[in-house]
């Protein structure tokens, strides 16, 4: 079987980055239009809940009315 080997890593210098990343400076009023909070974060699957559930309904009772209006002789062949 083979195993890993893992190298030593090196330390390097500290990276020295570009002037412009250091004058970078955060901005609140940007950060507060950007955030979002639903007030309601279920509602969207509550309504695909009753409308999968309305459908599995009418389907299922689709399928029950005729059996009962087969069998009670109206759509007797």
């Amino acid at each position: 079987m083979s195993t890993s080997v893992l190298e030593p890593t090196v330390e390097h210098p500290v990276a020295q980055h570009p002037a412009s990343q250091a004058l970078v400076t955060a901005n609140p009023a940007l950060e507060m239009e950007t955030a979002f909070s639903d007030l309601h974060p279920l509602l969207p699957v509550l309504v695909a809940g009753a409308v999968a559930l309305l459908g599995s309904l009418i389907f299922v009772g689709s399928i029950v009315a005729g059996l009962l209006l087969r069998n009670s002789g109206i759509m007797a062949q």
